[in-house]
């Protein structure tokens, strides 16, 4: 029997976010910066992996490494505006799926902890006690808090060790981001995709999905019925 049920983020609890929003984040922070947005939006997408690995050492850090790559000075109420704008959309972003709440209500009824592995940058952990998730969960797993990314072992070993488990008694739900299946697999903890993206999927932000021939789930609600039969 499972303890614990680990979850991915993005794509799994909530949606993964819709490029159109993501773009129009990017051109409000260029108008911020007072460029335009084809001038900031390759760099900006060019230090992704820094602001998910925390490279940049907060989310103000983040700020300010894209500005010096278009050679853009900063000043005290342009970061605000853009600290502002950032959070703002983070929060947007963190709203739940349509029955993410009731699933994770109901493995807490059944006496399962939860535990959160997700690559993310520095607005996430910084909104995530005023979601509607944080109640739930006992332990977590920010990329740019720890500085290591799914698939890396130590991303599900960090919070396996927060709940005193081991990877036979955990189970990982997640949509497949970042070869996060395949990684907690070869973790020796049982993973399950959840396949539930509308049919515009492909204008959906995504990174670094891998091929997945494991199980797959249409609906979070599913989660429940796998933890009951195991």
């Amino acid at each position: 029997m499972y303890k614990a049920v680990l979850f991915d983020l993005f794509g799994t609890l909530i949606p993964a976010p819709q490029m159109s929003k993501y773009r129009q984040m990017v051109a409000d922070i260029a108008n911020i910066y007072g460029v335009a947005f084809e001038t900031l939006t390759d760099p900006w997408m060019s230090i992704n992996d820094g602001r998910l690995d925390g490279s940049f050492g907060s989310s103000e850090g983040d700020i300010y490494a894209a500005a010096k790559l278009i050679d853009v000075e900063v000043d005290d109420d342009q970061l605000s505006r853009i600290m502002d704008l950032r959070r703002g959309i983070t929060r947007e972003f963190l709203r739940p799926k349509p029955g993410a709440l009731e699933m994770l209500a109901g493995l807490k009824d059944r006496g399962l902890m939860l535990g959160l592995v997700t690559d993310c940058v520095y607005d996430v952990p910084a909104v995530w006690p005023e979601t509607e998730f944080a109640r739930f969960f006992s332990a977590h797993h920010f990329s740019c808090e720890t500085h290591i990314r799914k698939p890396d072992a130590r991303t599900y070993q960090h919070v396996l060790s927060a709940l005193a488990l081991e990877p036979k008694e955990a189970l990982f739900v997640g949509d497949g981001g970042s070869d996060e299946l395949n990684g907690a697999e070869r973790c020796g903890i049982d993973a399950v995709m959840i396949d539930d993206h509308p049919a515009d999927a492909g204008e959906m932000l995504r990174v670094g999905v891998g091929d997945w021939a494991g199980r797959v789930i249409g609906d979070l609600a599913e989660v429940i019925e796998l933890v009951s039969t195991e």
